[in-house]
């Protein structure tokens, strides 16, 4: 599981750095757009499925501490969650090219929250899935 995680974070990066090409051009390419949006809405849906439904069930058993860690960054997803989906229903196809430099800011805003959210699950999930390895390794 860590390994599939930091895959997937991994992969957002790339996808996040495609569209940030993307969206340094003066207009938008109604190909390439596309289809950099659907890569990185499958990879944040794969990414909240696996800590959701596979890892956060394994670690259930943490510490305190490292449960409100987990807490916080659940509720964390969450939000960003309801935050992107809305990010999508507000900018269809029709208001991108209506308001390309606006779908511009509200995207690298939307980004660079993507970004620093993977960093804070890295920060609290690594460490923990790692202890989880060395403890299979053990047994």
């Amino acid at each position: 599981m860590l390994a599939q995680l930091k895959g997937l974070h991994g992969e957002l990066r790339g996808a996040i750095a495609v569209l940030a090409e993307l969206l340094s051009r003066a207009e938008p390419d109604e190909v390439a757009l596309p289809a950099a949006r659907l890569r990185i809405a499958r990879l944040s849906r794969q990414q909240r499925s696996l800590i959701e439904c596979t890892i956060l069930p394994l670690l259930h058993d943490a510490s305190p501490s490292d449960a409100r860690a987990i807490s916080e960054l659940s509720l964390s997803i969450a939000a960003q969650s309801i935050k992107y989906s809305e990010h999508i229903g507000r900018w269809t196809r029709n208001a991108v090219l209506t308001d390309w430099a606006g779908y511009r800011r509200a995207s690298v805003d939307l980004s660079q929250e993507l970004l620093r959210m993977a960093e804070r699950e890295a920060v609290v999930l690594y460490p923990l899935l790692q202890a989880k390895l060395y403890q299979a390794a053990a047994a």
